[in-house]
């Protein structure tokens, strides 16, 4: 399998995995919406994959389980929302700090 290839099948699940664990675990917010465990996958998928490819399954996946669970007005919204969430996610993630770096902070000393 070429790059390209695992890349776009890697998108796709994680825009599936997005859909799925943002509709199955809902927890009632009292602003007439939920919370749920969709963004830990949208965080994932902007660490793991390209800045395209994390912002199309990140915004398909959370906009598509907005469609299926009937807040489809919001879906557009969350398209953009949670696919800049991975844009901003994968710019940072070269930033953190390598565990070279860790053992030289002056707590494990």
């Amino acid at each position: 399998m070429n790059g390209k290839t695992k890349q776009i099948v890697t998108a796709a699940l994680f825009a599936a995995l997005a859909c799925v664990a943002t509709m199955v675990i809902k927890i009632p917010s009292p602003m007439d919406g939920y919370l749920n465990l969709g963004d830990c996958v949208v965080l994932a998928a902007g660490w793991l994959l390209a800045p395209g490819y994390g912002f199309l399954a990140a915004g398909l996946g959370s906009g598509l389980a907005d469609l299926f669970s009937g807040y489809a007005a919001y879906a557009p919204a969350t398209f953009a929302i949670k696919g800049l969430l991975t844009l901003v996610t994968g710019s940072n993630a070269t930033s953190f700090p390598t565990p070279e770096t860790l053992r030289q902070l002056p707590i494990w000393k």
